[in-house]
């Protein structure tokens, strides 16, 4: 079987047999369409062609890309869950999956902002407008739910439960879990479905509103893409006067860092934020250095001296 068709069949069985997101199939599809462009230029037309020197070749090929560590961690995983449904497949007959050995994890400490800077930026943020109403319940939302990107632009208007202000939302592998949203984040969402959506929705060659079931819309009627909520986020940090880097990602942070300060126990963090493991979530305990010394200088019986 040529590399084209074995991966369509494995993308075929990532969206039919393992219900991934399409967000994930395509970080898949990617890395391993740079193998298939590795065999190509080694005139590889044949799966069982791959032997274990040929793999080998390509795994020093991405090591000289110095790739960042979590990229090169993502790309052996994609490599790995590849070769294994290609050896039970008998698409090839080397089981080349017990040959890779992904490189370890380096803890990653990333930009946040403190309780302080986030009420900077939401006592910045306007909100005269409908795009910028929307901007508001954007960051409202990733900082009251700490949910990924990915998820807060799936968000659709079925999902949303105003009266037990909860939120519905699809995580890694389609697992759905509740998030909850605090009675701030719940005041911009009223502002949001009352003076903005619509006009956002609204078609005006056709005088037609949009039909799109998406909570969050752009100036077209459609979904918000993640693109556009990360530039909102960007901007609305850079308004509010902070030079740290701030993503998505890192108001999730943010969100999990802040109920840790404030008393919130790893295990009930790690609910909220979707993850399947404790041992993901246990970096947030490396980060609140405040907590750490403030408690050290309280109960250690030396530290008063």
């Amino acid at each position: 079987m040529d590399p084209d068709k074995s991966l369509e069949l494995y993308i075929k069985y990532l969206r039919f047999e393992k219900n991934l997101t399409p967000n994930s199939i395509k970080s898949y599809e990617k890395d391993i369409r740079q193998l298939n462009a590795y065999l190509g230029s080694r005139d590889i037309h044949e799966m069982k062609g791959i032997g274990l020197a040929l793999f080998r070749g390509f795994v020093k090929s991405l090591d000289e890309k110095k790739y960042a560590n979590r990229t090169m961690i993502r790309k052996y995983s994609s490599l790995v869950n590849y070769f294994k449904f290609l050896e039970e497949g008998k698409i090839i007959d080397i089981h080349l999956s017990q040959f890779i050995n992904p490189p370890r994890r380096r803890h990653r400490y990333y930009n946040i902002l403190s309780m302080a800077e986030m009420r900077e930026v939401f006592d910045k943020m306007e909100t005269e407008n409908a795009a910028a109403i929307r901007n508001r319940l954007v960051m409202e939302l990733i900082y009251s739910t700490g949910a990924r990107v990915s998820e807060v632009e799936s968000m659709l208007l079925d999902d949303i439960n105003m009266k037990r202000n909860e939120i519905k939302v699809k995580g890694k592998g389609r697992k759905e879990r509740i998030v909850f949203i605090n009675n701030e984040a719940l005041h911009w969402l009223d502002q949001y479905m009352e003076k903005a959506r619509d006009e956002l929705g609204f078609n005006k060659k056709k005088g037609s509103y949009t039909r799109d079931r998406h909570l969050l819309l752009n100036k077209r009627g459609t979904g918000l893409t993640a693109r556009s909520i990360r530039s909102i986020v960007r901007a609305s940090v850079v308004n509010a006067g902070i030079s740290k880097n701030i993503t998505p990602h890192s108001l999730r942070h943010s969100f999990a860092t802040h109920l840790l300060q404030r008393g919130a126990g790893i295990r009930e963090i790690q609910e909220l934020l979707g993850h399947e493991s404790i041992s993901t979530t246990s970096i947030y305990s490396h980060m609140d250095i405040s907590k750490l010394k403030k408690d050290y200088r309280r109960f250690h019986p030396r530290s008063r001296s």
